[in-house]
């Protein structure tokens, strides 16, 4: 919804300069791009290993408090959805509070509890009052230490679950993400990205319990506040509340590698008016030399508004609402690349045409200059206001951990995009963005669209499925 309103403004905008009755003036020109400058913050290590970091920030009088575990749904052994379960019943009450106290009383503090799973981080955040950040940090001590985990609401959290896994099941682009995934990285939890009605059917609350005593412990944990707050009497409540918390077991690291084989999936989906095209491959993390150049790369092709690929499939053509690239870093030191779009039907085999073209074109010739700059002002402006939020900044440090990256990765972030030249721009993209070696997935109406596809020189001496 925010992107189709910026795109319309930005339409009535040109249209407004390209009128005859209106002088056109020069924009101004960009300024020289500010670094950042992260705050001053204060880093404790529990006697039981848990990791605390104090950032005071910002002038309203909140505080959000980032819990960070590093367990997941890579975690979830051979009943997928486990860890997403667990994190949903841990707000189902704790310690003397049952679910609807343990809301109200967050609401009290002028917030909510929130809790997300992810393939390697589960988060439990508040964001409250300035004044009761102390009372926030004994709520979160009793969700993770004391959680009531009811079996009562098992059924009802598991219903939800399927629910959800059907639907994305009935989409073409939840069709194409589960079949990409499992074909990106085979057996290993990444490659399993939703769970079967029959894996959820097996969980039982034992299995939940067993899961957060083995997942959840100071060992694993990082807290993080940001705001304003009374550093002294957070550092007590701090101590007093998880002083004495278990470490718990040690994380286990499953390593991925991911497949570069030159492999397409072919799903059929009769009467689609659309098909929906996923392409990608693994590539290094943020940690590797080269990624700063990668990932401008990817910015300029498909990851920012009006793009490459969005001007020339969207714009140009006609051929979809949007086209897109990302990368998607996780832990170990490893991405994906990932291009999606949906086209129309009868332009399938020719928007996967252009899209081979576009990754062509980024891994043979560096960009213009004009549309790097663009591109880099874009890349560090986003940065800047996403890092200048409470939330925005925490997670970019929880970032920095699962990513074992020093604080430097943030400060010097602006600096790093700016220095980035067209000619290593089109390095990367040619040593790391190799069609012979991405896997592709369509889903789309097979009897119309098979053997326009199968022609496609691009694909030539692929493995198709």
């Amino acid at each position: 919804m925010k992107r189709a309103l910026a795109r319309l403004l930005l339409t009535a905008l040109v249209a407004l300069g390209a009128s005859p009755l209106v002088a056109r003036e020069a924009p101004p020109s960009a300024g020289p791009p500010r670094p950042f400058t992260l705050p001053a913050k204060r880093e404790l290590a529990l006697p039981n290993g848990m990791a605390v970091t104090l950032v005071p920030f910002g002038a309203i009088p909140k505080a959000t408090l980032f819990l960070v575990l590093r367990t997941g749904n890579i975690a979830d052994g051979g009943k997928a959805g486990l860890a997403d379960l667990a994190t949903e019943l841990l707000k189902e009450g704790a310690g003397e509070r049952d679910a609807n106290s343990l809301a109200e009383f967050a609401a009290d503090m002028g917030g909510a509890v929130e809790t997300a799973t992810g393939p390697d981080q589960t988060t439990v955040s508040l964001d409250v009052l300035a004044e009761r950040a102390s009372d926030a940090v004994g709520v979160l001590a009793d969700i993770v230490r004391r959680p009531r985990l009811p079996a009562s609401e098992l059924t009802r959290l598991k219903q939800n679950l399927s629910r959800q896994a059907a639907i994305a099941r009935s989409q073409a682009q939840g069709i194409a993400g589960e079949a990409y995934a499992r074909l990106l990285w085979g057996d290993h939890p990444y490659g399993h990205e939703l769970p079967t009605e029959a894996e959820i059917a097996s969980i039982g609350i034992d299995d939940v319990r067993g899961y957060v005593a083995r997942e959840i412990g100071a060992g694993r944990a990082h807290l993080y506040i940001a705001g304003q707050f009374d550093a002294a009497a957070v550092e007590r409540a701090l101590h007093a509340r998880f002083d004495d918390w278990a470490t718990g077991a040690p994380l286990a690291t499953r390593a991925a590698t991911g497949s570069r084989a030159r492999i397409v999936e072919l799903i059929d989906r009769p009467g689609a008016a659309q098909s929906t095209i996923v392409l990608g491959l693994p590539v290094p993390g943020p940690a590797a030399s080269r990624f700063t150049g990668l990932s401008v790369g990817n910015a300029l092709l498909g990851g920012s508004l009006l793009s490459r690929l969005d001007q020339n499939l969207r714009e140009d053509k006609g051929w979809t609402y949007g086209a897109s690239s990302r990368i998607t870093p996780f832990a170990g030191g490893i991405a994906s690349f990932t291009v999606n779009t949906d086209v129309n039907a009868p332009d399938t085999a020719a928007a996967l045409g252009e899209i081979f073209r576009e990754l062509e074109r980024l891994r043979t010739e560096p960009p213009p200059a004009d549309e790097l700059a663009s591109i880099q002002n874009y890349r560090s402006g986003v940065f800047i206001i996403g890092a200048s939020s409470r939330g925005g900044l925490l997670a970019q440090l929880a970032f920095l951990e699962l990513q074992g990256l020093p604080d430097e990765w943030l400060t010097n972030y602006v600096t790093r995009i700016h220095a980035v030249t067209p000619a290593e721009v089109r390095a990367a993209a040619a040593d790391y963005l190799d069609p012979a070696s991405m896997t592709l997935v369509v889903v789309g109406d097979m009897t119309k669209l098979k053997a326009a596809i199968l022609a496609l020189p691009a694909l030539k001496g692929a493995t198709f499925r």
